[in-house]
């Protein structure tokens, strides 16, 4: 199976809880770097947008953990997989999270071959 097919079955289902619920979606591009450029480029956003890195434990930390009451243990299974099979199909992988309040999020990192890809959500922080 391709990268990208193994990565759809795994968010199959899946929504990044917030405030709103969203999908998450896979990325690709034909760069090899990874840089806060080619983020605002691929978040359609302008020069000056803010942008903050994190790790995928930290962006699923309450999605991951049955126990913390939000999600079902299936669910939360379900997400452990999502971050087990991103973490075997990509190098160097890293979240950025774009802008402020409606929040792009994306999972990049490098495939086998070099090139940046991952997955994309959006989070609603007000």
């Amino acid at each position: 199976m391709s990268i990208q097919s193994n990565l759809e079955q795994a968010a199959n289902g899946l929504q990044m809880m917030s405030e709103s619920d969203y999908p998450f979606t896979y990325v690709c591009t034909e760069a090899k770097v990874i840089d806060n450029d080619l983020v605002l480029k691929i978040a359609a956003k302008p020069q000056g947008t803010p942008i903050e890195q994190t790790t995928i434990e930290h962006l699923l930390r309450n999605m991951t953990d049955a126990s913390s009451g939000s999600v079902s243990p299936q669910v939360a299974n379900q997400f452990q997989n999502l971050a087990a099979t991103l973490k075997s199909e990509l190098s160097n992988l890293t979240v950025y999270r774009v802008g402020e309040v409606q929040v792009d999020v994306f999972i990049l990192g490098l495939t086998k071959e070099g090139n940046v890809a991952g997955m994309r959500t959006k989070l609603i922080e007000t």
